[in-house]
């Protein structure tokens, strides 16, 4: 095992999370810097400290600012209704489920359709749609692009991507992706008319198809997992996600896989997890157990089993991951052990 650099850690995890904020006193005077979070405080060994800062949610004040700058782009989207577009707006992504580790994380802003709306099988409609799906979130799709150029002049669209259309730099402060989709109507979104099960279908723009997600069911599932962890399943999020942001190998596991290796930690052993430490301990011997045991890892699905997780994540990934975990709590419980006889 080799000790980690927390002294750099550190520096890294501060300014990944932070960023400076204006602030304006009752004497006029101005300044800018960034907020002071909790974890800073703490008189603990530094492997320990990053652990702390690593699991804490990033500040309110920062993901306002997130949602904001998203605002600016859907005021602007609201245009094209004189464009004979009927939108609606929703956010979708790890910043609305409280998953993220960015001071400054990009967004998703699904731009939905009202014109039509597809229902989940066997579900029939009484009034079928007229035209062509695929052709109406295309030309959405177009029309959103010449909005957006003409209305941020220094902001970088970037249009490669074939399910978004991605905003950044200029007078924007987070980067945002544009989604032109429409619902999808699952038979229990019909049943009990709530958005929870409400999904919605992305037009690929190259392949000139429509993927069906389901973004607000995977929040309810992560939101309902924390609660009955009583908060400590997204901490744990949050740390895989840093100690994959911070690991000198590159680990090729996806936000979305992060969130759903450890939503199968039994919600009784992180109730169980009554001390920070205990939660590392505790997801380390989870992880190293999927490692070892290929019947059970390859039997897990993401949270709306949509897929098995490691369809997609490779077990050379998982490894790795574990291997930055192990590495961290040896640290924890090396410095803890030398402060004591000290």
């Amino acid at each position: 095992m080799t000790k980690l650099n927390y002294e750099k850690r550190l520096s890294d995890l501060k300014n990944r999370r932070q960023e400076y904020i204006f602030y304006k006193s009752t004497t006029d005077f101005e300044r800018f810097e960034p907020i002071t979070e909790s974890y800073e405080l703490y008189t603990v060994a530094e492997s320990f400290k990053y652990a702390l800062g690593a699991m804490q949610a990033v500040d309110k004040t920062y993901t306002d600012n997130t949602f904001k700058t998203g605002d600016r782009i859907k005021n602007q989207l609201q245009r094209l209704e004189n464009e004979g577009h009927s939108l609606s707006f929703r956010y979708q992504g790890s910043v609305t489920n409280n998953t993220h580790i960015r001071s400054h994380s990009d967004i998703d802003l699904l731009a939905i359709t009202d014109k039509f709306y597809t229902l989940e099988p066997p579900q029939k409609p009484s009034n079928p749609y007229q035209g062509n799906p695929t052709d109406e979130l295309y030309k959405l799709r177009l029309d959103s692009i010449c909005l957006l150029e003409n209305a941020f002049p220094a902001v970088n669209v970037d249009t490669s991507g074939a399910k978004s259309i991605s905003l950044e730099g200029g007078s924007l402060s987070r980067k945002v992706d544009v989604v032109p989709s429409n619902w999808y109507d699952t038979t229990e979104y019909t049943s009990r008319q709530d958005e929870t099960y409400r999904g919605i279908m992305v037009l690929d723009s190259q392949k000139m198809v429509r993927i069906t997600n389901t973004p607000f069911f995977h929040n309810y599932l992560l939101k309902t997992k924390d609660d009955a962890s009583l908060q400590n399943f997204k901490k744990i999020v949050r740390l895989l996600k840093t100690l994959k942001a911070d690991a000198e190998k590159e680990i090729n596991l996806s936000s979305y896989d992060l969130a759903a290796i450890p939503f199968h930690m039994e919600s009784s052993t992180y109730v169980q997890s009554n001390t920070p430490l205990t939660l590392i301990e505790k997801a380390l011997f989870f992880l190293m157990d999927l490692c070892n045991n290929d019947d059970k890892r390859n039997s897990l699905y993401v949270p709306d089993h949509s897929r098995k997780i490691f369809e997609k994540a490779k077990l050379v990934d998982l490894q790795r991951i574990t291997l930055e975990l192990e590495d961290l709590y040896s640290d924890i419980l090396k410095e803890q052990k030398t402060s004591i006889f000290n």
